[in-house]
């Protein structure tokens, strides 16, 4: 942890921490028919003209998925200037797993959702963080291209161990209008 790490955040450009924990190419001896790119497909509409953390539909999105959450889970307050810095705030280690991250670039990551995508953290447990989504990716391809930022941002979103091994298209599908993202760190 930083001496001072909400400056550190302050600083921090989610689109380089991305570039930095992306995990391509895919390995030699992958046979997958849609092969990870080698470098992180850093997105040219990464800002937008709209900031929707501050939007009123956020906040509904999220305390919709709150009370849909609430028999599961704990109702917290944290010291906290935005819910994408309540990570830092609380010294999480989720990520535990993954020796090379760290919390500066996690909420700067989670910030920039909060931005594009009205994407605001709603519950979090040892190694996983939910996020209520109220402007999620609407076209295939903007989906594909936050696709890959899920990728490098959680390592296991692309194999969740469950059988099915995601590619950008195919998770591009799942997170196309979903109004929930939840990331797990195994």
């Amino acid at each position: 942890m930083p001496t001072d790490p909400m400056a550190d955040l302050e600083a921090a450009d989610a689109m380089d921490v991305l570039e930095t924990w992306w995990p391509g190419p895919c390995p030699s001896e992958c046979h997958c028919l849609e092969p990870v790119e080698d470098a992180f497909p850093r997105s040219s509409s990464a800002a937008t003209d709209v900031d929707w953390s501050r939007r009123s539909s956020t906040a509904a999105a999220a305390a919709d998925l709150a009370g849909d959450l609430s028999e599961v889970a704990t109702l917290a307050v944290v010291d906290a200037g935005r819910p994408a810095d309540i990570p830092i705030a609380l010294g999480w280690a989720g990520m535990c797993n993954y020796r090379d991250r760290d919390l500066v670039g996690l909420c700067a990551v989670l910030r920039s959702w909060e931005e594009r995508f009205g994407a605001m953290l709603v519950a979090m447990t040892f190694s996983t963080l939910v996020l209520a989504v109220a402007h999620p990716p609407r076209s295939q391809a903007d989906a594909e291209r936050v696709a890959a930022e899920h990728f490098a941002f959680c390592p296991d979103q692309q194999d969740p161990q469950n059988g099915i091994v995601y590619t950008p298209r195919t998770y591009g599908r799942t997170i196309r209008g979903a109004s929930r993202w939840r990331f797990w760190w195994d």
